[in-house]
């Protein structure tokens, strides 16, 4: 069985070795036509160290065709009929755009909403919940570390400043094997970028992520414990990250608010619950944010019959040893399943979809989670959870798009574990 299995993956590695050499030859013919349509910048001898026939780069090829797009009289543009020989922007843009071999991204500034995507970067997301990249913000495909740097990328080329190169972290999806996120670093190289609002940027993989077949089995065993809030290391709690969450979309679920739902359905945290309500009420404070203070959470993770991961979330009450040292029964808030496919906590506005990242660290586990329009499939939000034997760390960062006046607001909380798994 293992020398079938073996069998196979050779053949299948030579498949695909053979499609990637018949898309670079396509996508050379392709460029090698479009070339001679495109009249030439003013470029040193220098410069032109390109593999085109022209000499020039992908790059060069791009910065020319705008060029010579606005050059164009109006008139040649009103009508398919009386243009001349050359080609249109729908026709250039096309024709650049399905390139197979580069990842271009073309954006509105400063909101970094997509336009348009070439084959390539498509490519990216083919297994992916996004219905489609157009319209969708540009920040939501990034890491959080990532965001500084877009917005001010977009907020210098809408003051005509020139920008450079600069890295990101891409989130992309896997296109074989578990169904898993990849984060690649990636070179962002500006092919155009306008005051106007235009941008058109080449990405530059630095890296491409190895396939996975399988996850470790030993995952079950390292990461299930009792967390608990450390306010030390958290600005925020969970209550504070449903709010936000809500601010952008009202009638979105969160875990805390759930939490609270199944705490009631049990009569001791109910008739405790009631009694920090009153005094909440007299002290001017927020009930459901000094609630999710005292809650323990109990994480359980496991694995499905395909070897996909999910995780129980657990709650219980927990009062200070002050007040008594009251602990309620364990309640299951929820099972959240990592495979990609839709979770417990959407609704019928919001569709929230969990992906464990493909990262080669054993004691370290990350998953993202994505919260899209269920009617558009636009994402508006997404959280970054990193688990290891000792906690959890939850992570987001919350704006509308690039476009936001304000910096996107930072709230983090720190898990950190204060027992082993409760198998009670």
């Amino acid at each position: 069985m293992e020398r079938g299995r073996g069998r196979d993956l050779g053949r299948k590695k030579a498949r695909d070795k053979q499609n990637a050499l018949v898309t670079r030859e396509q996508t050379k013919k392709l460029l090698d036509v479009l070339d001679p349509l495109i009249p030439q910048g003013e470029r040193s001898l220098g410069e032109l160290r390109g593999s085109l026939p022209s000499r020039r780069t992908l790059l060069h090829l791009l910065e020319d065709l705008v060029t010579h797009l606005r050059a164009m009289p109006a008139s040649s543009r009103a009508s398919r009929r009386e243009r001349k020989p050359g080609v249109s922007l729908e026709e250039a843009t096309a024709r650049v755009m399905s390139s197979r071999r580069e990842r271009i991204v073309s954006v509105e500034l400063p909101s970094w909403r997509i336009k348009c995507g070439s084959v390539g970067l498509e490519g990216y997301y083919v297994r992916s919940p996004l219905r489609k990249l157009e319209g969708q913000c540009f920040l939501h495909l990034v890491e959080n570390e990532s965001l500084d740097v877009l917005r001010a990328t977009g907020r210098a080329v809408m003051r005509g400043k020139a920008v450079g190169p600069f890295f990101v972290d891409l989130r992309t999806f896997s296109r074989e094997g578990m169904v898993c996120l990849n984060v690649i670093r990636c070179r962002v190289i500006p092919a155009h970028v306008s005051c106007k609002g235009e941008g058109v940027f080449v990405l530059e993989a630095q890296e491409e992520a190895e396939v996975r077949h399988a996850w470790p089995g030993d995952l079950v065993g390292k990461f299930c414990m009792v967390v608990r809030r450390d306010p030390g290391t958290s600005n925020a709690c969970a209550y504070d990250i449903d709010q936000a969450l809500r601010g952008l979309v009202s009638e979105s679920r969160g875990f805390m608010m759930e939490a609270l739902k199944v705490l009631s359905t049990d009569h001791a945290s109910q008739s405790i619950m009631e009694r920090v309500r009153g005094s909440m009420q007299s002290l001017g404070s927020s009930f459901a944010t000094y609630m999710s203070r005292l809650a323990d959470t109990h994480l359980s993770l496991g694995m499905d019959e395909e070897n996909n991961p999910f995780v129980d979330y657990y709650v219980r009450m927990r009062l200070p040893q002050l007040v008594g040292g009251f602990k309620s029964n364990w309640k299951r808030v929820m099972k959240m399943a990592y495979d990609g496919g839709e979770t417990e906590l959407g609704d019928e506005n919001t569709n929230v979809h969990g992906f464990v990242h493909n990262q080669g660290e054993e004691d370290l586990l990350k998953v993202t989670m994505l919260y899209l329009h269920s009617s558009t499939g636009i994402c508006y939000f997404s959280r970054r959870f990193t688990t290891t034997p000792m906690g959890t760390l939850q992570s987001v960062r919350v704006f509308r798009d690039g476009s936001d006046e304000e910096s996107p607001r930072h709230l983090y909380i720190n898990m950190v574990k204060v027992a082993e798994e409760d198998r009670s």
